[in-house]
């Protein structure tokens, strides 16, 4: 494995405010990485400073070892980008913005074909012009344009957004397509389902600063899991005080509790009582996700 992606130190500041500071991130070859954060945290600073369209206040961005500030050209001939605010040139039609995106490196298209056809677009969609586009085909046109050349980098910010459930499955194939060849992938996302579902490893990001850098496996392990019991007679909350549970409800003999680690205390607690329903679901990396920011 070699290091793709490195952020050392890395702060940008627009006057007093703050968009991001002292994130220091190393992101491997064949890796998808989850960057995470609510409006305003920092995600799309962080972006913009990987791609080279801001400059960083403090701190350095290395792409494939090298500074992005200097090799610039160099970098980018390898980096595919789906931005997240969508600003397509409008007057082109889809067949010609994904020859005119490819020229700029000039490089072959060996998934291009594929792509179009996976995610269902047709001659006939493809000869319009894009302001013609659904919200959805535009973003299936900027990820094709993107993926087309199997670049060793892929930079995307929210790439789901727009795609109906069966579009977004064909997206998760290929990130894990590009990972099984050895490919990186950067993404951020609001969607913590996806991120279970693809990433290796995942950053939080909260006013500007990071918070957390885990494997999903590790996350996984601290995920908060919640529990409603449904007992037949009243029972005294207090009894399920412990340290890895949080009692956060008790109303017409049902118990509601957050639970972290292990769960032996609370299965044999319950053991004791007379139950009428146990609601365990799985543990979800969204209630885990809320616990760090709380």
């Amino acid at each position: 494995m070699s290091i793709v992606i490195e952020l050392k130190n890395l702060s940008k500041y627009y006057g007093n405010i703050r968009g991001i500071e002292n994130l220091n991130v190393t992101i491997q070859s064949g890796e998808i990485f989850g960057f995470l954060g609510p409006n305003g945290a920092g995600k799309s600073t962080t972006i913009r400073l990987l791609l080279h369209l801001l400059i960083p206040s403090a701190g350095s961005v290395k792409i494939f070892g090298k500074n992005i500030h200097k090799n610039y050209a160099q970098i980018f001939s390898n980096l595919g980008n789906v931005p997240g605010e969508l600003a397509l040139y409008e007057e082109l039609t889809g067949y010609y913005f994904l020859s005119y995106m490819n020229s700029f490196s000039g490089k072959p298209i060996p998934l291009q074909e594929n792509l179009i056809n996976d995610f269902q677009l047709t001659e006939n969609d493809l000869g319009k012009k894009i302001k013609h586009f659904s919200r959805g085909m535009k973003q299936k046109i900027a990820i094709i344009q993107a993926m087309q050349e199997e670049p060793e980098l892929l930079i995307m910010d929210e790439p789901s957004e727009g795609l109906d459930p069966i579009n977004k499955n064909i997206l998760y194939h290929y990130l894990l397509k590009f990972k099984k060849k050895g490919h990186t992938i950067f993404f951020s996302s609001h969607n913590l389902s996806e991120v279970e579902k693809v990433c290796d490893r995942v950053a939080l990001v909260k006013d500007g600063k990071l918070i957390a850098l885990e494997s999903i496996s590790n996350l996984k392990q601290k995920m908060i899991r919640r529990m409603e019991i449904h007992f037949r007679e009243n029972i005294n909350p207090e009894d399920f005080n412990h340290e890895n549970v949080i009692v956060e409800q008790y109303q017409n003999h049902i118990l509601k509790l957050c639970i972290t680690g292990d769960v032996d205390f609370i299965i044999k607690k319950v053991s004791k009582y007379k139950i009428k329903n146990l609601i365990f679901p799985n543990p979800t990396l969204e209630d885990t996700f809320m616990t760090y920011y709380q």
